[in-house]
C-alpha cells in the first residue's frame, strides 16, 4: 500500500489447507484485483484522514488568528448566516456562542444593504452598535467568480480616533511658551489668549499674513479642555469653491464625480468635540458663509448630497489678514457670520513692530535650525543682528524663519554673519521687481507645486490636482516647466 508515494503497509492472503490453497490459486487473478483495490481505498481513507487533519488545523489555526486580533470580525454566507464571529466582537455586542444570530440581528438591514454593496477594502463608518461606534469594512468572499459571503472587519471607532489624535498631538502639540517674545504687543496678545484658551467662546486671531496665527491657535487648543480631542485647521483660501462645502461638511456616496464610493466625513463632523481653525476666513466664499453661519447657530450639518443632519459641537478659532469688519459694512463679508466668529478679538503685531523680538525670534530658529542640520552655531555677528533689525520683514515671522534657515544651511563658519542674510535678502528684493506676468507664473507654480504635494506625485495625483484646479493635465505640466 501507497501513501504520498511511500509504502506503508503489505497486504497478503494466506491458505491454512490444500483444498483453501487450491481454491486461491484457481482464483488468484481475482483475488488480486480484490487485493490491489482494497488497498487502494485504505490508501484513499488515509489521504482523506490526512487532509481532514489538514482542514482542522487550518481552521483551528484561522479561528486563532481571528481571535487574537483586537478588531472584529464577522464572516456570513449568502443567506446572511454568521459562519465565524471572533471572541473580541462577541464580548463587545454581548453575543451568546450558542445562538449564533441572523447579520441582521447585529446590523440595521439598512446598513447591511450599505456594507454588502461596497466594493473590497471600502468602509462606512462610524455605525453604532449596542452603544458603540465602529468602523466597518466588508470584503466580498469570491469562488471562481460567484460572490459566497462576506467578510466584516470592525474596528472601534474611538480606537482609531485616539490613535489618530496622539499622532496629531505628537506631531502638532504647541504650547504657549513657544510663543516667543517680549514686546508688550505680543505679551497682550499672549495673555489674551491664555485667558480665553479654557473657555469655548470664538476666537477671532488677526494679523498679516505670517504673524503667526495658526501657532496661536494651536496653543489656545493645547491649553483647553478640549486638548485631547482633534485639532483641525483648514485653510479656507485654498480650497476650490466647488469644493469647500464638502470639504467642511462631508459628502454621501455618489454625490458628485470623483467623490469617494463610500462617502467622506467633513472637518466638522471629524473634530465634532475637538477645535476647527478657520484660517483665512475672510477668503471664504459669501454664499457657504451662509451655510457655515447656519451650522454654527445649530451646531449640526448635513453632508453634500445627504438628507440626515449630524450633530456637531467643535471650538471655532478663527483667522484672517483682512479687514472683516470694513468687508462686513461693505456686504462683501456677511455681518451676522463676523459678529458670530468676532466674540474674542486676538491682534497679532507684525513683526516690524515688535523691536528687539526680531533677534529673540532670530536666536530661537538658529536653535532650533542648528540641530535640525545637526550644525554648531554660536550665533550672529553684530553686523547680521543689525540687517535683521533694518530689514522691513514684509513675509513678518515666516520669512524671518525662512531667512534664518537658509543661513544655517548656507553658513561655513561657527557664527551667522551677513553675507547670507544680504545674500536671501537680494533675492527677494529681486522677485519683488519682477514684471506682473512673471509673477503669475511663479504664483501659479506655487498652488500647483502645493495642490501636488498635499494629494501626492503619482500620475493619478497629478490628474486630480489638474481636475481641482480646473485645467488640463497639459497645462499642469506646461505650467509647472515653465
Amino acid at each position: 500500500m501507497r501513501f504520498n508515494n511511500e509504502i506503508i503497509g503489505v497486504l497478503g492472503m494466506c491458505a491454512y489447507d490444500e483444498l483453501a490453497k487450491k481454491n486461491l490459486l484457481t482464483n488468484k487473478e481475482s483475488y488480486m484485483n480484490f487485493e490491489s483495490q482494497l488497498s487502494r481505498i485504505i490508501s484513499t481513507i488515509l489521504s482523506e484522514k490526512n487532509i481532514t487533519r489538514k482542514l482542522e488545523y487550518r481552521s483551528s489555526e484561522l479561528i486563532t488568528l481571528i481571535n487574537s486580533i483586537n478588531e472584529g470580525i464577522i464572516i456570513i454566507n449568502n443567506n446572511k448566516e454568521i459562519i465565524t464571529i471572533n471572541n473580541y466582537i462577541k464580548e463587545k455586542l454581548n453575543v451568546k456562542t450558542n445562538t449564533m444570530p441572523d447579520i441582521t440581528e447585529l446590523l440595521t438591514e439598512k446598513a447591511y444593504k450599505k456594507l454588502a454593496t461596497l466594493h473590497f477594502n471600502d468602509q462606512v463608518g462610524p455605525v453604532t452598535l449596542e452603544g458603540m461606534e465602529f468602523v466597518i469594512n466588508a470584503n466580498p468572499i469570491v469562488i471562481k467568480g460567484e460572490q459566497e459571503g462576506i467578510v466584516f472587519v470592525l474596528s472601534d471607532f474611538d480606537k482609531m480616533k485616539e490613535s489618530v489624535l496622539e499622532e496629531n498631538r505628537k506631531k502638532d502639540l504647541v504650547t504657549f511658551e513657544e510663543i516667543v517674545g517680549e514686546s508688550e504687543a505680543i505679551l497682550q496678545a499672549r495673555r489674551e489668549a491664555i485667558q480665553v484658551a479654557q473657555m469655548d467662546a470664538a476666537v477671532l486671531i488677526m494679523g498679516e499674513t505670517g504673524t503667526g496665527k495658526e501657532v496661536f491657535a494651536r496653543a489656545i487648543h493645547s491649553a483647553s479642555r478640549r486638548k485631547n480631542d482633534v485639532f483641525m485647521a483648514v485653510n479656507c483660501g485654498a480650497i476650490p469653491e466647488n469644493l469647500i462645502e464638502s470639504e467642511l461638511f462631508g459628502y454621501e456616496k455618489g454625490s458628485f464625480t470623483g467623490a469617494n464610493s463610500s462617502g467622506k466625513a467633513g472637518k466638522f463632523e471629524i473634530c465634532k468635540d475637538g477645535t476647527l481653525f478657520l484660517d483665512e476666513i475672510g477668503d471664504l466664499p459669501f454664499l457657504m458663509q451662509v451655510k457655515l453661519n447656519r451650522a454654527l447657530e445649530e451646531k449640526e450639518i448635513v453632508r453634500v448630497g445627504g438628507n440626515s443632519p449630524i450633530k456637531v459641537n467643535p471650538r471655532i478659532i478663527s483667522a484672517t489678514h483682512r479687514n472683516l469688519n470694513s468687508l462686513a459694512e461693505k456686504n462683501l463679508f456677511r455681518e451676522d457670520l463676523y459678529y458670530r466668529l468676532n466674540v474674542v478679538p486676538i491682534h497679532l503685531p507684525a513683526l516690524r513692530d515688535r523691536g528687539y523680538d526680531v533677534i529673540i525670534l532670530a536666536r530661537f530658529f538658529l536653535n532650533r535650525f542648528s540641530k535640525a542640520y545637526s550644525k554648531d552655531l554660536a550665533g550672529f555677528t553684530p553686523e547680521a543682528e543689525k540687517i535683521l533689525m533694518k530689514h522691513n520683514f514684509p513675509g513678518n515671522i515666516r520669512e524671518l524663519r525662512n531667512l534664518i534657515e537658509y543661513a544655517v544651511i548656507f553658513e561655513e563658519d561657527s557664527i551667522i554673519g551677513a553675507h547670507n542674510l544680504r545674500k536671501k535678502i537680494g533675492k527677494e528684493k529681486e522677485n519683488e521687481n519682477l514684471k506682473l506676468s512673471d509673477l503669475t507664473k511663479s504664483y501659479e507654480k506655487s498652488i500647483i507645486t502645493n495642490r501636488i504635494r498635499s494629494l501626492g506625485d503619482s500620475v493619478d495625483s497629478k490628474k486630480e490636482a489638474a481636475r481641482q484646479l480646473g485645467i488640463s493635465i497639459a497645462t499642469l505640466y506646461r505650467k509647472l516647466e515653465s
